[in-house]
């Protein structure tokens, strides 16, 4: 079932470009009745003309007053007026249009309860987990997930790591983010998926989606295990990603056992060093403790160790654990607008390559 959606602006151009790019460039089905001329729009509504979601410029607005549905209305300000009222929501008519696009979005999700668009979608789910801040030398997550974009996989970045760095290696303007997120997941919101597209950012140079971070460090306690599992259903069931990369740390490890059994993929990220084997080998134990099968574990778990220590800390340890060797990204070069080299991505893709060789 699409979402009808009217178009209503005097601005022929304006508002038949934005038509085109939502039909272009947004997931869900449209069905979109422009309209540039008042008459039209009192011709459609006197004719029973419907929209789950009327966007309709000010200056129209006000011609065409009494033909509004009281409800579902979105207003496209360009500041030339006083508003409707204030209960009628409004934008800056001007804003990026997947921006307007993200605000559409949203109010279709308030307005249609259980909508489901699609058809089902299963997509896979990588964890990656940083055992000692070894992102620091190489942050092997926003690294994986340019692997996947490469492979032409439409691909999520979710880190939820409680100080991230999200911005060094993905750019882009939204104004919702991770706290948006949470606040409809913990709400209980319907249409979750929905207002989860209508949060992520779309990194341009590389095409990777991802979610803006809070301003300050992330507290566990933000966070429940079943918050996230109400996620990924709604993105397995209705979502289009091909590939969700999830990005943790030690600190958030009441996150990793319901991760680790969703993933088709773990990857434990450490440097070289024997300080950090001891810090695998507890966190094996710990998820012993949680009851999980880690021989089951350590099917889809594979270890990637960054070369900093002449002497390799993990020889002779974790010998039913495949290990990748990594070296260091040059530092110099570890700044906004990262890009992993041609050698780096194609050392990842062949450790990708041996989990869909494995499954």
């Amino acid at each position: 079932m699409p979402i009808r959606l009217a178009l209503a602006d005097s601005n022929n151009r304006y508002i038949e470009k934005l038509a085109a790019w939502i039909q272009k460039h947004m997931p869900y089905h449209f069905s979109i009745e422009v309209m540039t001329h008042p008459e039209s729009f009192r011709e459609w509504a006197e004719n029973g003309g419907k929209a789950d979601l009327t966007v309709i410029s000010i200056d129209m607005a006000r011609e065409v007053l009494p033909f509004l549905p009281k409800e579902g209305v979105l207003v496209l300000d360009d500041g030339s007026h006083e508003p409707l009222s204030p209960d009628t929501p409004r934008v800056d008519k001007y804003k990026p249009a997947d921006e307007l696009a993200k605000d559409i979005l949203s109010l279709c999700a308030d307005r249609m309860p259980g909508m489901h668009c699609r058809e089902r979608h299963r997509q896979n789910v990588t964890l990656v987990i940083s055992l000692d801040g070894a992102d620091a030398v190489f942050p092997a997550a926003p690294a994986i997930t340019r692997v996947f974009t490469a492979m032409d996989r439409k691909t999520l970045y979710l880190s939820l790591e409680q100080a991230q760095t999200t911005r060094l290696f993905f750019s882009g303007s939204g104004s919702k983010g991770l706290n948006e997120l949470l606040y409809y997941i913990k709400s209980n919101r319907d249409n979750l998926y929905m207002r989860l597209e209508s949060c992520l950012i779309r990194d341009l140079a590389s095409g990777v989606h991802f979610l803006s971070a809070p301003c300050g460090l992330l507290s566990p306690g933000a966070i429940d295990p079943a918050d996230m599992e109400r996620l990924l259903s709604a993105a397995d069931s209705d979502g289009d990603f091909d590939e969700i990369v999830v990005a943790l740390d030690l600190g958030m490890f009441h996150l990793i056992p319901m991760f680790m059994e969703k993933a088709a993929r773990v990857i434990a990220v450490a440097l070289n060093t024997a300080s950090s084997s001891i810090r695998m080998e507890r966190l094996l134990q710990e998820l012993e403790k949680e009851n999980i099968d880690t021989g089951k574990i350590k099917d889809t778990l594979r270890l990637l160790l960054i070369d900093i220590c002449p002497s390799d800390g993990f020889s002779g340890r974790f010998a039913d654990i495949q290990k990748y060797n990594l070296d260091p990204h040059p530092a110099q070069q570890a700044d906004p607008g990262w890009v992993p080299s041609e050698s780096e991505l194609a050392a990842l893709a062949s450790i990708i390559e041996s989990f869909d060789i494995a499954g």
